[in-house]
C-alpha cells in the first residue's frame, strides 16, 4: 500500500482506513468548485468527528504533511497537485439538529441545506447566505457573507479538534472574527458550529425572500460555469469587481479561465482551464488593477501548492 517513495507506511494507511475512506493519488479536481487542480497523495475523509481527532495524531506521527480541505468551493489548488496527505471534512456529521439552546450544523453540511433545514423547522436570518456555495465549515473558516449579513451574526460557537487529536469548544466574540476571517486556534480543524436564529413570523415569506436572492444571483453571477465564487476581498473604500471593471479586464481570458461578463469579481472556467490559468490570471488582474488604480487586490479565495507567475 506504500505509495510516493514511502510517504505513508503499509501499517499507518491501514490505521488511517479505519477512521475514513482513504485514496492514493486521487484527483483533486473532483474536490474544487473550479474543477481544476493536480492529485493528491492521499485522500482521507474521515467518518466523523472522532475519527478526525484520531487522524490527525497519526499523521502528525508519521511525518506526513497534510492539508484541509472541505467543500472546495473557495480554493484553488495547484496543478501539480498536493504532496502528502489532503484530509477532506465532507465526510463528516453533516446533521442539523437542535442542541439545548443552540442550532448545531455539521462542518459538512452544505449551506443550501442549511437554509433548508432551518426554514423548515421555523426559522429564519439564514437569508443572507441564499445562494452562497460550499459548506457549514467553510463558510465559518471565511466568516462568509454578503452586504446581509455574514456567519459572526448567528454564529455563537464553534466546534474543532486541534492537531493533537483534542476536541474543543470556542465562543464567537467579536473579536475574533473580521472581513471574510475567522481568528481561531492554530493547528486546528473546524467540524461544526452552534448558531441562534430568530423564529420567522412566516415561513413561507422567509422561503419566497431566500428563492428571489438566488434568481437574483442567476441573473447577475455566472452561475452556470465552474467558479469559486468571489476572488478578491472588497478593498476599504472599494469594490473589487469595480476596479476590475474599470481596468477594462471584463471578459479579458488566459487560456480556459475567464474574467467573468456578468460579474467582473469572478473568474470562471470556461471549459478546459488549468489551475495554472486560474492563477496567472488572477496575478493578471491584480497587477493591471495596480497599475491603474494604486490599488492591491487580495484574494478571498485560498491558494493551495506550487505556482509559477
Amino acid at each position: 500500500m506504500c505509495i510516493n517513495n514511502s510517504i505513508i507506511s503499509e501499517n499507518a494507511a491501514k490505521e488511517l482506513s479505519q477512521f475514513g475512506k482513504i485514496e492514493f493519488n486521487s484527483s483533486l479536481a473532483l474536490c474544487t468548485t473550479f474543477k481544476t487542480g493536480g492529485n493528491a497523495d492521499i485522500l482521507i475523509e474521515p467518518y466523523s468527528e472522532e475519527a478526525v481527532a484520531s487522524i490527525m495524531p497519526i499523521l502528525k506521527h508519521e511525518g506526513i504533511p497534510f492539508y484541509i480541505i472541505g467543500g472546495g468551493s473557495n480554493l484553488l489548488i495547484s496543478d501539480k497537485g498536493l504532496r502528502g496527505a489532503v484530509v477532506r471534512i465532507s465526510g463528516l456529521e453533516n446533521s442539523f439538529h437542535l442542541s439545548g439552546e443552540y442550532i448545531y450544523a455539521g462542518a459538512a453540511l452544505s449551506k443550501e441545506r442549511f437554509i433548508s433545514e432551518a426554514i423548515a423547522a421555523g426559522f429564519c436570518g439564514i437569508e443572507f447566505m441564499a445562494g452562497i456555495p460550499g459548506c457549514i465549515g467553510g463558510g465559518i473558516f471565511m466568516n462568509a457573507g454578503t452586504f446581509m449579513g455574514s456567519f459572526v451574526d448567528i454564529l455563537k460557537k464553534i466546534r474543532g479538534v486541534d492537531y493533537n487529536g483534542s476536541v474543543f469548544e470556542v465562543d464567537t466574540v467579536a473579536d475574533i472574527s473580521g472581513y471574510r476571517k475567522m481568528s481561531l486556534p492554530e493547528n486546528t480543524v473546524i467540524t461544526g458550529g452552534f448558531f441562534t436564529l430568530p423564529h420567522a413570523e412566516d415561513i413561507n415569506e422567509t422561503r419566497k425572500c431566500v428563492e428571489d436572492i438566488i434568481s437574483d444571483r442567476w441573473k447577475k453571477h455566472p452561475m452556470e460555469y465552474p467558479s469559486a465564487g468571489s476572488v478578491f476581498k472588497n478593498p476599504d473604500g472599494f469594490s473589487s469587481w469595480k476596479l476590475i471593471n474599470d481596468s477594462g479586464l471584463k471578459g479579458f481570458k488566459i487560456g480556459g479561465a475567464m474574467v467573468s461578463e456578468k460579474h467582473t469579481n469572478f473568474i470562471i472556467n470556461t471549459g478546459g482551464a488549468s489551475s495554472c490559468d486560474i492563477y496567472n490570471l488572477i496575478k493578471h488582474i491584480q497587477e493591471t488593477v495596480h497599475k491603474i488604480s494604486g490599488v492591491h487586490l487580495e484574494t478571498e479565495i485560498k491558494i493551495m501548492g506550487e505556482f509559477s507567475w
